[in-house]
């Protein structure tokens, strides 16, 4: 298995889909059985024990994060407060010199919630191959990912990954992936020579990587085995708690 020894936990989203709830609260904080989901991620990566860095970044309501990670009292947290919308792949890019560039990062998805027997995070690491890809990706089959009822993200087809626009496809990401950082390098800029946009998505690189037919380069994907929950909306929160 690979050794990862540094995870980043996206928290800094706005959580549009889950107002009224998300006027108050982070949506990373919104509780599922009366703990934070926040909090699930953080418990699962605190099982491996090579990771010694967890970087958790805030936006929206950030000292209300800030707040509760000091709580936590988890000396590996490293809290990463931006002052402006960046989204997911400007959050990396922001928090650059929190991350050791020359090593993979496990990145979570702050409102990923899921249950398992065994670790799909180590699922994860044993699958990454840095020869082989650039990203790898968590994807559970549509149909299993409870509580989720979009058009999927990606397609499978004889262990290789496509991305199909505007057709429906079987697999969706559900906010669990490895990269190398090097990728951080490829980060759109808004003129030729100038710096990296600000705010971007992680989505630039999984476009960036399509090809002729939707055939996915430098990006690879594992069907995880766990039980995922999509929590998007209040009547979603309700779902979790009663079946979580």
């Amino acid at each position: 298995m690979t050794k990862i020894t540094q995870a980043f936990i996206f928290a800094a989203g706005r959580g549009e889909r889950m107002r009224p709830l998300t006027d108050t609260i982070p949506k990373p904080l919104v509780k599922i059985k009366n703990k934070a989901i926040i909090d699930y991620a953080i418990e699962k990566l605190d099982q491996i024990p090579s990771i010694k860095k967890i970087i958790i970044n805030g936006f929206y309501l950030a000292e209300q994060i800030e707040e509760h990670i000091k709580k936590l009292k988890n000396p590996k947290i490293v809290f990463s407060r931006e002052m402006e919308k960046i989204e997911t792949g400007g959050g990396l890019v922001f928090a650059k010199d929190e991350i050791d560039l020359t090593k993979p990062l496990l990145t979570v998805n702050g409102d990923v919630l899921w249950q398992e027997n065994a670790s799909d995070l180590e699922l994860l690491c044993n699958a990454w191959d840095p020869l082989e890809c650039d990203i790898l990706l968590g994807l559970k089959r549509s149909e299993d990912y409870l509580g989720y009822d979009g058009v999927g993200d990606f397609e499978i087809i004889q262990d290789r990954l496509f991305r199909l626009p505007d057709l429906a496809m079987n697999y969706a990401f559900v906010g669990l992936q490895i990269i190398n950082p090097k990728i951080l390098k490829q980060a759109p800029k808004d003129l030729p020579g100038d710096l990296p946009r600000k705010c971007f998505s992680m989505s630039h690189f999984y476009r960036s990587a399509v090809g002729e037919g939707g055939l996915v380069h430098r990006i690879k994907a594992v069907e995880l085995a766990g039980k995922y929950f999509h929590i998007d909306n209040v009547d979603a929160v309700k779902f979790t708690e009663k079946n979580f």
